[in-house]
């Protein structure tokens, strides 16, 4: 199931990376790419190469400190795709947060955000000391699980709806493009969902 996740994932990060570019490309070519490496990439990859049954990486320590590099690393593209699309509208004088796909896109980095900054805050203690947080470190892993699930869901949800902006219908493609995106999308949620759930949610 995590080889067809991989599949799916380069599969629809391809499809988005052509399309931005190709045939013509500007500044604004460069929100999706940057939005697309940032969450749809490298945030998903950090998910499915954490869990120790898929992943390659044998020393949990590892797989920690890969994923941490791969999600802070990944919402520092999303904001630069996000400064990307404000330059933009800013320079047009066009509103901002006026579609649902942006709607979702803010509410994804604001999540995405606090659950990069909650992940840091499991992996260094001194954070828990200052913060004085009190909850067990268990406690705190499931609901950075359940955080980690959400951001995905919420980013997922916002390239989704992508598919369905007037950037994507000027491309005029079939309408069965963006069924099969769509479809790719909902896909990947639901098996990074079952392997959060297998990995951290199942004894809740």
């Amino acid at each position: 199931m995590e080889l067809m996740a991989h599949v799916i994932i380069l599969g629809l990060l391809s499809f988005l990376l052509i399309i931005s570019w190709i045939p013509n490309s500007s500044f604004f070519s460069w929100h999706p790419t940057l939005m697309a490496v940032g969450f749809l990439f490298l945030y998903t990859e950090s998910i499915l190469l954490f869990h120790p049954k898929f992943s390659p990486i044998s020393s949990h320590k590892t797989r920690v400190k890969l994923h941490q590099i791969l999600q802070i690393l990944g919402y520092v593209l999303a904001v630069l795709g996000m400064v990307c699309i404000y330059s933009l509208k800013e320079s047009a004088g066009k509103p901002h947060v006026s579609t649902w796909h942006a709607f979702f896109g803010v509410t994804t980095m604001c999540v995405g955000g606090f659950q990069v900054f909650v992940g840091n805050m499991l992996i260094y203690p001194k954070m828990r000391s200052l913060l004085r947080i009190t909850e067990s470190l268990g406690e705190l892993k499931k609901k950075h699980a359940k955080g980690g699930l959400l951001t995905i869901t919420c980013a997922m949800f916002t390239i989704g709806l992508a598919f369905y902006s007037s950037w994507f219908l000027k491309k005029e493609f079939h309408r069965i493009y963006q069924n099969v995106c769509l479809g790719a999308v909902f896909a990947i949620v639901g098996i990074l969902g079952a392997q959060v759930y297998q990995r951290r949610l199942s004894t809740t």
